[in-house]
């Protein structure tokens, strides 16, 4: 039997809660005449009853209290500092609209009248998605994001389904936030980002490698000028626009090389691990206070 993670353990005892909110939202979600207030309030209650934001932890959450065009839905506060706000759109609402549109902008905007606060959500009660404004000149990166209906865009309230999404929004949880999950989430995004790993595939050392894999697949020696072309030409046309008749098939064909390639990895790892003695770790605990995550924050603000 596996041991029980400290991630495990927390889900487990919040999935009481989890189970309750999920009830109520389909509620909401069912109802024509909900409105975005109603929204709101559910999403304060899930945030301080499943996200750990408590008020025995040292949080509190203020709600604005009149509508305004500089005035966040809500402010989530740590001994009365603010750590970040959240906007609150009517279920159904498209997150995925312009940055304008969608509310990104509106956070920016809340995020520099308050100062010094890095983080910010945007929520229509089943999606959320949680964003960095530390870096200015890039309007917000969205660094985590979760959606609480299934594939089918039914809010599945079984007890399994509960506690699987109960895993995808354990990173906006408040033990995410302390331990300083969301500086790391932060730095994959900017890792991983569309920009980054275009510039990753177009370098010289990564061209070079490709070439080679080239010439072994078809007995070809590419011109490394020619194939940086072709890839940039690739990348910016995209799978479906650059493959003629691209349909499900070879989107699932393209999908089981990728899962081969990660098997790959995932081996050639194991097998390093296994050849390479290590010693015992040094216990370090893992977890961070609020406050010192603030520091943090203010350093980079500064």
């Amino acid at each position: 039997m596996s041991r029980e993670t400290k991630q495990d353990r927390i889900i487990r005892n919040l999935l009481d809660q989890a189970t309750e909110h999920l009830h109520e939202l389909k509620n909401l979600d069912a109802n024509p005449n909900t409105k975005e207030l109603d929204v709101e309030r559910w999403a304060q209650s899930f945030i301080r009853n499943c996200l750990g934001y408590s008020a025995s932890a040292g949080y509190s959450i203020r709600a604005q209290e009149t509508k305004g065009k500089m005035r966040p839905d809500l402010i989530v506060l740590f001994n009365d500092k603010p750590i970040f706000v959240v906007e609150v759109k009517k279920m159904g609402f498209d997150l995925n609209k312009s940055d304008f549109r969608c509310g990104k902008v509106q956070l920016n905007e809340y995020l520099n009248l308050i100062g010094n606060v890095r983080w910010g959500m945007l929520t229509n009660g089943t999606e959320w998605k949680l964003y960095d404004f530390s870096l200015p000149e890039y309007g917000g990166i969205e660094i985590a994001a979760f959606d609480l209906k299934s594939e089918g865009d039914v809010l599945d309230v079984s007890k399994k389904a509960v506690e699987e999404q109960a895993y995808e929004f354990f990173d906006f949880h408040e033990n995410s936030f302390t331990t300083t999950s969301w500086p790391e989430l932060s730095k994959e995004a900017m890792a991983f980002s569309p920009e980054s790993l275009a510039k990753a595939i177009l370098s010289t050392d990564v061209v070079r490698y490709i070439a080679k894999y080239v010439r072994g697949e078809h007995e070809f020696k590419a011109n490394h000028e020619i194939l940086t072309d072709r890839l940039y030409w690739l990348l910016e046309q995209g799978l479906n626009d650059a493959i003629k008749g691209w349909n499900d098939t070879k989107a699932a064909e393209i999908q089981k090389f990728v899962k081969a390639q990660k098997r790959a990895s995932r081996k050639t790892k194991r097998s390093r691990k296994s050849s390479v003695s290590t010693e015992p770790a040094i216990a370090t605990s893992d977890v961070t206070s609020p406050d010192t995550v603030l520091g943090e924050e203010n350093k980079t603000a500064s």
